[in-house]
């Protein structure tokens, strides 16, 4: 088997685990209450784990497709989706936890307001007394 071969089954391989992950942890994104997949939730830091991976190998496929053609316009002719499923993985990757972001900011400022009616409602309370 040659190398190319090996890279496009080795991107395949990692890349159907991030539909599992999907299937497992991303649920809610698709409007389901319940996964698809009933995967231990221990198993979630080895899928986020996995983007790194899949980039590295994706770069190397370009570059070993690159050597091969030596020619940009030719190059991105014809890679050019693997050169967009190679920026989009990793802005996708962000978003994901740009959500889990605002879910935590979000918790912060309910806290937060809730610290503050606390507080107000001591203080009213103090003033009237």
């Amino acid at each position: 088997m040659n190398i190319y071969r090996i890279l496009d089954l080795s991107i395949i391989a990692i890349a159907s685990m991030f539909l599992v992950d999907v299937l497992a942890f991303g649920y809610v994104s698709w409007g389901l209450s319940e996964p698809i997949l009933p995967i231990p939730s221990d198993w979630k830091s080895f899928f986020d784990f996995l983007i790194w991976p899949l980039v590295i190998l994706l770069i190397l496929d370009l570059i070993l497709k690159y050597r091969k053609i030596k020619d940009p316009k030719k190059f991105v002719k014809k890679y050019w989706v693997d050169i967009i499923m190679l920026i989009l993985i990793p802005i996708f990757f962000a978003f994901k936890f740009f959500k889990i972001g605002l879910s935590a900011i979000k918790k912060l400022k309910t806290a937060k307001m809730g610290t503050k009616v606390i507080h107000k409602t001591k203080k009213i309370t103090k003033t009237k007394s």
